[in-house]
């Protein structure tokens, strides 16, 4: 499990809007309990490393040196009074740690990254002492007596079940922080956002391959915010940058990079693929009845000079032109189109989601089908058929906002996020192995984050038993329960036939009573699994079948 880490960089970040300018000593922290090392900044940015120049930040597996993602963030973009305004989070970060009260920023020392990891304690991380200073402002605990009051003797900081959890309150109100080199758009009069940022990940086999991300999104300034959108802008760089294709699953809300042949420089032969979830987007309180708006487009940019027409490219510096990609457009507000689906004489049908098709079932528009060049052709659906698009740099942006959602003053807006990454038999089969994965993901959002085991009843049982889980054969998700009569060390685990463990599902120390756990088989092909209990000096094995 990840130890405490923290440090202040010996760097500065330089931020200019218009004359003012400040400095901004960088803070971050690395969740790294599973098989993924990234990192997290105070400016509203992760996965990039910037203790040195033009280096990625999203390792996997971790320790291997290799990585998969260069930088990723989320960007707020809104009207206020008819007046454009953004908080970018891409490659810089147009945040700060404090908080926000009409449209008036504060800080002080109490804002900055915090991070506790299970087996930590008020002795051994200054982060877990301090903890209740940030629960006013969304830190999560829990809540051991469920009195809804944090009592720092009596419950746990962080996430429930997870291995790490990391906690920062931010804003985007110091104007100094904006810039117009922050990477995509950036450089406006701030939005007076206070965004509560937590991270985690899970130790459990099933999780150790993603991370989860919540922001709780206030408007805290003294207008409304209208045509509000919300985007997650992710750069990835899956070993070699130059290699890359993209696509989006709408039905799994999942946006994704894979390698464009079945060899990288860096991961070799049957590259992973790697990709980000929108497991909740906003909710748009603006019409009736109230919307949960969803994924609402995936669109991308390129900065390689050779790739791709003009209007596809970095939008760096340029807040129009980005929040027009938010929307679902090219930066000079050209449709996107889908060359798979011609109208005949040149015209083909517009889309807001780009490259929807499955790579390894050549079915749908994927980049092996090419793509349309039609810059300044406004709102026509008219261009240029390519064939089979080249490799190359591709960046990412998953959309959650529409023209007639408003964000009133003091409204908060909840997203969950998770970033995952999947290594299948091929370069396309890692594609269809992150969906699978997204699927997890999908189950435990689904099931109120509840993973791992709940005490049924606290009654002391006469004996230690493990029962025949059921249902039995299950697709894919089924339930084990076991009784123990002491308090005891407790390890469960999944085996299959030949033995090797291939799922933890519970390595902790439990009270007497009775407990139930459910099992995600989803990444499980269909067979002859068994399941093994040791507590103290007891241990039991029964056999379960997987029919998909």
């Amino acid at each position: 499990m990840g130890k405490y880490f923290l440090k202040i960089l010996p760097l500065f970040l330089i931020f200019a809007a218009g004359i003012n300018q400040a400095q901004v000593t960088l803070q971050y922290v690395n969740l790294n309990a599973n098989n993924i090392n990234s990192f997290f900044y105070n400016t509203g940015i992760y996965d990039q490393d910037k203790r040195t120049s033009n280096t990625p930040g999203f390792e996997w597996p971790k320790g291997s040196n290799k990585f998969a993602i260069f930088t990723a963030g989320i960007c707020l973009a809104a009207k206020i009074n008819g007046q454009l305004r953004q908080a970018m989070g891409s490659y810089m970060g147009e945040y700060g740690p404090g908080y926000c009260v009409d449209s008036i920023p504060s800080t002080n020392s109490n804002f900055k990254i915090y991070k506790v990891s299970a087996g930590d304690n008020q002795n051994t991380n200054p982060d877990w002492a301090n903890w209740g200073l940030m629960v006013p402002y969304g830190a999560p605990y829990v809540d051991a007596n469920h009195n809804g009051i944090y009592e720092p003797a009596i419950d746990t900081p962080g996430v429930k079940y997870a291995a790490s959890t990391i906690f920062i309150c931010l804003t985007d109100g110091f104007e100094y922080t904006h810039s117009s080199g922050e990477g995509f758009g950036g450089g406006t009069l701030p939005i007076y956002a206070e965004v509560h940022l937590t991270a985690w990940a899970y130790t459990q086999t099933q999780y150790a391959d993603m991370q989860f991300i919540k922001y709780q999104i206030i408007n805290k300034s003294k207008k409304q915010w209208n045509n509000t959108y919300f985007s997650v802008v992710s750069d990835p760089d899956l070993g070699n940058s130059n290699d890359d294709y993209i696509g989006c699953d709408t039905v799994r809300k999942l946006g994704y990079c894979y390698n464009y042949s079945n060899n990288d420089n860096v991961y070799g032969a049957n590259p992973p693929a790697v990709g980000i979830v929108l497991l909740k987007g906003m909710y748009n309180k603006s019409v009736i009845p109230n919307k949960d708006i969803g994924m609402s487009s995936f669109g991308f940019f390129t900065n390689t000079a050779s790739l791709g027409p003009p209007c596809e490219k970095d939008p760096n510096g340029e807040p129009g032109p980005a929040y027009l990609m938010m929307k679902g457009f090219k930066k000079d507000s050209s449709n996107w189109l889908d060359v798979r689906k011609p109208l005949g004489f040149g015209h083909y049908e517009r889309t807001k989601f780009c490259y929807y098709g499955d790579p390894e079932g050549n079915t749908g528009w994927t980049e092996y089908f090419g793509s349309v060049q039609n810059c300044d052709m406004g709102l026509h659906d008219s261009g240029i058929a390519i064939g089979t698009n080249p490799a190359g740099d591709r960046r990412f942006i998953i959309s959650s906002g529409a023209e007639n959602f408003t964000v009133n003053n003091g409204d908060t807006q909840t997203v969950y996020l998770c970033q995952l990454i999947a290594r299948g038999t091929t370069n396309l089969n890692s594609v269809t192995k992150l969906k699978q994965l997204s699927d997890v993901a999908w189950n435990l959002y689904n099931n109120n984050w509840i993973i791992g085991i709940s005490q049924i009843s606290s009654i002391v049982p006469d004996k230690y038993a493990l029962f025949q889980n059921y249902p039995n054969p299950f697709n894919p998700v089924t339930k084990i329960k076991f009784k123990i009569r002491n308090k005891d060390f407790v390890k469960l685990s999944i085996f299959e036939m030949l033995g090797k463990e291939i799922s933890t599902l519970v390595n902790e120390r439990l009270s007497a009573g009775e407990y139930e756990i459910n099992f995600d088989g989803s990444l499980l092909s269909s067979g002859i699994y068994y399941y093994r209990i040791n507590a103290g000096n007891y241990s039991e094995v029964k056999k379960m079948v997987l029919l998909k």
